[in-house]
């Protein structure tokens, strides 16, 4: 095991006597370990732990299509946990990042204390949202206004597309993606593949207790179809879902207070 592979930005407890434990957040699809911007106010209550994924963010240089396997990504995930020796842990994943906590959590349940799945990848939610995944590519920022557009609530996005640093941020995002391309076809098409149908059997058969988080106004991975999907599987006592009304995909940027209190309710 490579452990100088592993690009982590973990923020300490900020009250150590009172902290609730370890957090270890997974990020999703074409971004990076920054865009979780709860990570700040989580820290009052948890030592958070992040990661960049192979072929994202600081973890770019020298990833090849090859490295972005599902199975693979999820097995550097495992051998983060065991490097950083993380038991009884809080294990958190958003979209693409939600899945693959799905995947970690079928691997090693005893190390879970408890699974957090944002608005996560699941066949029936993606089914839904294809239409939303066919401008995940833009080239330009009309085409990356369109995909922005999929991922807010359309009162967020009215909001957030006034504020210039919102802007520049997706600018740049915008530029990493286009310097990016191959890296980001290839996980794109192993996403949209047969590694769905593993996707599915393992979310199928998740041991641990989890918290689903939607957002109603998601257009990436509906919220309905992706809340039917894991309700045909679990029952309250061993699942609880909350559906965010004010928000789109980004559910801990667009209602950040409701995230934290949902968090918490759900950790205590």
């Amino acid at each position: 095991m490579i452990t100088t592979a592993f690009k982590e930005f973990n923020i300490k407890c900020q009250n150590e006597k009172e902290c609730m434990g370890d957090l270890l957040f997974i990020h999703g699809f074409c971004v990076e370990h920054s865009y979780f911007t709860a990570a700040e106010k989580l820290s009052k209550y948890f030592n958070v732990f992040m990661i960049d994924l192979p072929g994202h963010g600081a973890n770019t240089e020298g990833a090849v299509p090859d490295d972005l396997k599902l199975w693979k990504i999820t097995d550097y995930i495992v051998s983060y946990i065991e490097y950083k020796k993380l038991n009884n842990f809080y294990l958190m994943g958003h979209s693409m990042g939600g899945g693959l906590c799905s995947l970690v959590a079928t691997k090693i349940p005893q190390k879970i204390k408890k699974l957090f799945l944002l608005c996560p990848a699941c066949i029936g939610g993606l089914h839904a949202g294809l239409k939303a995944f066919y401008i995940f590519y833009p080239k330009n920022m009309k085409q990356k206004n369109r995909l922005l557009q999929c991922l807010y609530s359309p009162e967020n996005y009215a909001k957030f597309s006034q504020d210039p640093e919102w802007v520049k941020m997706n600018e740049q995002q915008l530029q990493w993606q286009l310097d990016n391309w191959k890296n980001m076809k290839a996980l794109f098409k192993e996403m949209s593949r047969a590694t769905l149908t593993y996707l599915k059997r393992s979310q199928k058969h998740i041991e641990v207790p989890f918290v689903l988080i939607v957002g109603k106004y998601d257009k990436t991975i509906p919220a309905k179809a992706t809340l039917k999907f894991f309700k045909k599987y679990y029952k309250p006592d061993q699942m609880k879902d909350y559906t965010f009304e004010k928000s789109g995909h980004l559910i801990f940027e667009e209602e950040p207070e409701l995230f934290v209190k949902t968090i918490l309710e759900n950790t205590k």
